[in-house]
């Protein structure tokens, strides 16, 4: 008798094409979530990691990074910093979680765990200012960078009475402020241009110029977004003269607001109408 033929059990070259593929699915999907938790438990702990240390050269993520002498009193003096911390370094591209290999009072090595590259940050804020005399002058570059003003422009006005600026300790103290504050851009110190050429920049979105006449604007009522480079223009001591008022009036896209009824210090008005714009542009 002829025997019956029984269904093969084994899966059709179709079928194993398609579960090979449903497969591929599978695992790059747990990939990509998997990359993602990484880098949001990275986040999470280099956040809580205080000891952080910017270096102006280039990091490769396969090198130990060698700290100068500097950095190293403050790791293990100030912050003191042991072997097998945690330090989180950052340059200008990436931000790296580090471990402490060897640290004594001459040498500092850290190994790189992982680094992830550093975003761009959504706004874009240049402070015009008049030199001012240097503490003063230190404390505005210090806040100013911790809230988070991109670029600072030195202007040279009518009664400007500070004209000798050590600029690579002004860009020092930037740098520790953005150490301290958790901010991974590190802003620009230019050198100082004049009030003329101020004037005829037009590369902004806007320039917000700071009055002392109460009938001005307030900067909270300014429409203002996150992605339009906005300019904010101090006077010096003793304000700006009555040529540089009219020469502001007439400035294309300038406008005059107020910082209310008192008079400010140069410094106070720059950390006042920093910390305005920023929590006009993020929170409103």
């Amino acid at each position: 008798m002829r025997q019956r033929a029984h269904p093969k059990n084994t899966a059709t070259l179709a079928e194993k094409n398609q579960r090979a593929a449903l497969d591929a699915i599978i695992v790059n999907i747990f990939s990509t979530y998997l990359y993602k938790i990484n880098n949001v438990i990275t986040n999470i702990y280099m956040k809580k990691i205080k000891n952080r240390i910017f270096v102006d050269k280039k990091i490769n993520s396969n090198d130990q990074i060698i700290l100068d002498a500097n950095q190293i009193h403050y790791l293990k003096s100030v912050l003191r910093t042991k072997k097998s911390d945690y330090v989180t370094v950052f340059n200008r591209e990436f931000l790296c979680l580090t471990k402490v290999i060897n640290i004594t009072k001459n040498t500092c090595e850290l190994e790189i765990i992982d680094q992830k590259k550093i975003e761009s940050e959504d706004h874009n804020i240049t402070l015009f200012f008049s030199p001012i005399k240097r503490t003063p002058l230190e404390i505005m570059i210090q806040k100013c960078s911790e809230i988070g003003i991109s670029i600072f422009q030195p202007v040279i006005m009518e009664r400007t009475n500070m004209k000798n600026v050590n600029f690579e300790r002004l860009r020092l103290i930037a740098v520790e402020a953005c150490e301290q504050s958790n901010r991974n851009k590190i802003p620009e110190i230019n050198k100082p241009i004049s009030f003329a050429t101020m004037i005829n920049d037009n590369t902004l979105a806007g320039y917000l110029y700071c009055s002392l006449d109460n009938n001005e604007e307030k900067i909270k009522n300014r429409k203002l977004t996150v992605n339009e480079a906005i300019g904010i223009i101090i006077g010096p001591e003793g304000d700006f003269s009555a040529k540089e008022y009219e020469s502001l009036k007439s400035k294309k896209k300038s406008i005059g607001v107020t910082l209310g009824p008192n008079i400010l210090k140069s410094e106070t008005a720059a950390i006042t109408a920093t910390s305005i714009i920023m929590d006009k542009i993020y929170n409103a």
